[in-house]
């Protein structure tokens, strides 16, 4: 999907976006002279790691999953990317490659400019180097604190703090303030992010469903993060 009518309803909406409002029309411009407009299924792959690292992306319906292979083929680092978010965020200025995967955890329609030309219009708009600069610090900050918080020998204290950080990374909040994911997690994924097996997940959210500390119907989770935390 990239036709004219497609391209310029989605020009008009990104345009008016955090990441790209501080942009001068001419600079905007320039930009999307290479955007382009695509709809990917469930599990399909928009580029591997070690891949040239040619495209600035932009989420504008579903949810990416971010996976980094250390030497051995594992997954260590794993991350998501919600709606109306851009990625990746690493390397800027520097990187010929990109340091991980990126592939569709649900039907996503994404938008796409290349980097090149994002770096460009970056380098010429004071405002803009200012937010990127201050996103990639917001990123590291919230690396730093999750990790903190997942290296423990407990993997019940792991699978709590992965359903948080879904939870800050996908949730909506209800009408009783409770944090609900609108999108499928599979006990599968969450043993992936906890560093865990999916039987253990299981076995914990089982507990944690018996104690009403969560709601798990139809692979979506519904939870109050405090008491999580606890």
């Amino acid at each position: 999907m990239n036709r004219t009518d497609e391209v310029e309803k989605y020009r008009t909406f990104i345009s008016q976006q955090p990441e790209f409002s501080a942009l001068s029309s001419a600079e905007f411009d320039q930009l999307t002279t290479t955007l382009r407009i695509k709809s990917f299924g469930k599990g399909q792959v928009l580029f591997d790691q070690g891949d040239t690292r040619d495209r600035l992306y932009y989420v504008l319906e579903g949810v990416v999953r971010l996976e980094r292979l250390d030497e051995t083929g594992n997954f260590p680092f794993i991350n998501y990317v919600s709606p109306y978010k851009a990625f990746p965020y690493r390397g800027f200025f520097q990187d010929k490659n990109y340091t991980y995967s990126a592939a569709a955890m649900t039907p996503i329609t994404i938008a796409s400019f290349s980097m090149a030309s994002f770096e460009s219009v970056v380098k010429q708009n004071g405002a803009m180097m200012v937010r990127l600069i201050t996103k990639m610090g917001q990123i590291i900050n919230e690396t730093e604190d999750r990790l903190q918080k997942m290296v423990t020998s407990s993997a019940t204290h792991r699978i709590k703090q992965a359903l948080v950080m879904f939870g800050e990374d996908l949730g909506d909040e209800s009408d009783q303030k409770l944090t609900e994911i609108p999108y499928p997690i599979t006990l599968k994924e969450l043993a992936w992010v906890s560093g865990t097996t999916r039987e253990t997940a299981g076995q914990v959210v089982s507990k944690l469903v018996e104690e009403g500390k969560v709601n798990y119907q139809h692979k979506t989770f519904q939870f109050d993060p405090a008491s999580l935390n606890e």
